[in-house]
């Protein structure tokens, strides 16, 4: 048969009151009185740094800095830090493209409870190339000294003709690496950019209007292409997207 214990103190083998049950709150004793019992590992909130918004369509290859500061009540953090992505490589009348690497993501959870703040970066997204050279690089994204993501490499359609190289990570509890960027020689197919823990960037084809949305990178994917250049639908948007840091904050 079950039955009911009924308490509204619990002490410890000492005689001292440790626990009590206040207007339905359960208090702790921390040694001088009594305070709220919190839920470990509780979410208290989520900020997110980067020039990237969450619609389709809206690109941007700023990076940028500044400051995390810790809130009350928080002692750890899961932090995700995407580096920026690499820009493609297209050309007009030559069907050759290739598309940008992507940043790297470095996961990290870390105790923050003797800590005050922590200062952020998130890498800026790498130019398109157009007719000659190498797409941009995207930057580097860091959370303090704790764990860095690098930017992916831009892409090239001279010898070594090869999609832009993708980010490596260092640091985190967990390191991916950005995916590597498209090649292509012919005429028959567009390519697409290097892949992020976020994002990977479509190709285009020249009579498409969509050009600018579909192979801008966005959350540090590298810039894709079209294979057919000349028009301004598949050129003047193969940017790599800008990275981004994002922390969790817990009790």
């Amino acid at each position: 048969m079950a039955g009911i214990l009924k308490v509204d103190q619990i002490q410890n083998t000492a005689g001292v009151n440790i626990m009590d049950l206040q207007n339905d709150e359960l208090r702790v004793w921390n040694g001088s009185g009594y305070s709220p019992m919190s839920t470990p590992g509780a979410l208290i909130g989520v900020k997110v740094y980067t020039s990237q918004s969450g619609s389709w369509g809206t690109t941007s290859t700023a990076g940028g800095s500044g400051t995390w500061t810790k809130p009350a009540g928080c002692n750890h953090v899961l932090v995700y830090v995407t580096g920026g992505g690499g820009g493609c490589r297209c050309n007009d009348n030559n069907y050759r493209g290739a598309g940008g690497g992507g940043g790297a993501t470095a996961i990290k959870y870390i105790d923050v409870s003797n800590v005050n703040s922590v200062s952020y970066q998130y890498g800026g997204g790498g130019g398109y190339a157009r007719n000659g050279g190498r797409g941009g690089s995207g930057g580097t994204s860091t959370f303090g000294s704790y764990c860095t993501a690098g930017g992916g490499a831009g892409g090239y359609t001279d010898n070594p003709y090869e999609g832009g190289r993708g980010g490596d990570a260092s640091g985190g509890d967990i390191n991916l690496p950005g995916g590597p960027g498209e090649m292509s020689h012919g005429s028959n197919r567009e390519g697409c950019s290097g892949s992020t823990f976020w994002h990977k960037a479509g190709s285009n084809h020249h009579n498409s209007s969509d050009g600018a949305a579909s192979t801008h990178g966005m959350w540090g994917s590298g810039g894709a292409y079209g294979y057919y250049s000349q028009n301004g639908y598949a050129h003047n948007n193969g940017n790599g997207g800008a990275g981004c840091v994002i922390v969790y904050e817990y009790t």
